[in-house]
C-alpha cells in the first residue's frame, strides 16, 4: 500500500493486520497533537481497504464544525443527518466509513445522539472519530471506540522526497512575493501539498527553537487543506505570502 500519511508505522502494520485477519472495530478513535497526520491516516485506510479514493466518493462521510459557516461545534443535526446517512446501503462497499474531526466539538446534545449510533453499530462500517483533546468527548463515547495514540514521529521518518521538499519550501519562504506565489501554483499542481504541510509541522515540531508563529500557521492551513469545500490554491497563496 501506498501511504500517504508520514510515520506511525506500528500503526499501520496494526490496521494492516486487523484488514487481513477480519478483525476491524466498528468505531475508533485516534488521538494526537493537532496537525500530525490522523486524518490523512483515516483517508488512506478507507483508500486501502475500498480500493479508491474517499473524496467524493457516497461511502466516505466527513462530519466536522461548519466553518465555511463560522461555526465551530458538531450539532445534533449533524449527528441526525450522519445516522440518516448510515441507514442507506453501501454504495460500492465492501465498507462505508465515517470520520468524525475534531470530534471533541460534538455539543452534549449530540454526542448523546451519536452514543446511539454507536451502540448499534451498522455492519460494514467504520466509524473514526479525530481529536488532538479526547478528555473533553463524553466518557461513554469513548468507552465504545478503540483508542489509537498518533505520537509525533522524529524528523528523521520523513521520508526523501518529503525531506527535499521541506528543504525546498524553507528555501523559497526566504525569496520574494513573486517567487512564493510561482512555488504555489507549483504546489497546487503537484497535488501533494497536505503530505508536504504535514511534514513541515513534523519539522518544525523537532527543532529545539522551533517558531511558533509559522508553526500555528502551518496548522491553520492543514486544518483548511483537510475540508474539500475550501480553496486550497488561495489558502496555500495565502499562507505563503503572510511568511
Amino acid at each position: 500500500m501506498n501511504w500517504k500519511t508520514i510515520g506511525f508505522d506500528k500503526n499501520k502494520k496494526y490496521f494492516l493486520d486487523a484488514i487481513k485477519n477480519g478483525n476491524l472495530s466498528h468505531a475508533y478513535i485516534f488521538c494526537g497533537p493537532d496537525g500530525i497526520g490522523k486524518k490523512l491516516f483515516a483517508y488512506d485506510l478507507f483508500s486501502f481497504i475500498n480500493q479508491r479514493e474517499p473524496e467524493g466518493d457516497p461511502d466516505f462521510k466527513l462530519l466536522t464544525p461548519r466553518l465555511e459557516d463560522d461555526e465551530t461545534k458538531i450539532y445534533i443535526e449533524d449527528v441526525r443527518n450522519l445516522k440518516s446517512y448510515l441507514s442507506l446501503k453501501s454504495y460500492r462497499g465492501p465498507y462505508k466509513f465515517v470520520v468524525i474531526n475534531d470530534a471533541d466539538r460534538l455539543v452534549p446534545e449530540a454526542a448523546n445522539a451519536f452514543l446511539k449510533i454507536l451502540e448499534e453499530p451498522s455492519l460494514f462500517t467504520v466509524i473514526i472519530l479525530v481529536s488532538s483533546q479526547p478528555k473533553l468527548i463524553l466518557p461513554t463515547v469513548l468507552s465504545r471506540c478503540e483508542k489509537v495514540q498518533f505520537l509525533p514521529p522524529e524528523e528523521k521518518t520523513i521520508n526523501k522526497e518529503t525531506a527535499k521538499a521541506v528543504a525546498e519550501f524553507i528555501s523559497i519562504a526566504r525569496q520574494g512575493i513573486t517567487e512564493r506565489m510561482q512555488y504555489a501554483e507549483k504546489l497546487f499542481a503537484d497535488k501533494n501539498y497536505q503530505n508536504l504541510v504535514i511534514g513541515l509541522i513534523h519539522t518544525i515540531r523537532s527543532r529545539e527553537n522551533p517558531n511558533h508563529k509559522v508553526l500555528k500557521n502551518l496548522l491553520k492551513l492543514n486544518s483548511l487543506l483537510s475540508r474539500p469545500q475550501f480553496n486550497h490554491r488561495l489558502a496555500l497563496e495565502n499562507f505563503l505570502i503572510n511568511l
